[in-house]
């Protein structure tokens, strides 16, 4: 398997070890390129949209309402809030140089996205390699996902780096992460 041939990250490109013993490195997703991250925000909104609509349908429609009008205005207020979504994140993307940065520190038991990030609460940041139940590859996106049971992390990683943090992470969760 080509994840698991090479494990040593100290011969990585982009990863750095910091003084503790820690793994660190900086992904810049530049959605031009890669539309993974954004895509995430899409649907993420999408569902806030659609999960409510869903359930005010039902219900409106057990009441006989005219069920025609009310899809054509939900469909607008989806298209709309997706539109803003993109329109907002590119916005930000172009404030920051064309890029979102998403740095990332790396131990030998968990992996923290945004660390020293002070508005995010701690646990959520932090995956515990003990807790992930699936890793899942996405090679096209520099992408590992990594499956607990009520939520999934996104680690981005340099290309050139990719197969040495996966082999790593593969090492450290149960089971070898059944990809």
């Amino acid at each position: 398997m080509e994840a698991r041939e090479k494990r040593n990250l100290d011969d990585a490109r982009y990863i750095v070890k910091d003084s503790e013993g820690y793994y660190r490195w900086t992904y810049e997703v530049d959605s031009s390129s890669n539309r993974s991250f954004l895509n995430m925000y899409l649907i993420i909104f999408a569902l806030i949209i659609l999960v409510p609509g869903a359930i005010l349908f039902f219900m409106l429609a057990g009441k006989g309402a005219d069920m025609g009008s009310f899809l054509l205005i939900w469909l607008g207020i989806f298209v709309l809030v997706e539109l803003l979504v993109f329109l907002v994140y590119k916005g930000i993307e172009k404030a920051k140089g064309g890029v979102t940065d998403i740095p990332y520190l790396m131990g030998e038991d968990f992996i923290v996205v945004h660390p020293g990030n002070e508005w995010t609460p701690t646990f959520y940041l932090n995956t515990f390699f003990s807790q992930v139940k699936r890793v899942k590859e996405d090679r096209n996106s520099d992408l590992i996902l990594l499956y607990e049971v009520a939520r999934v992390t996104h680690v981005y990683v340099p290309r050139d780096d990719y197969s040495l943090v996966l082999g790593y992470i593969l090492d450290r969760v149960a089971g070898g992460g059944s990809k």
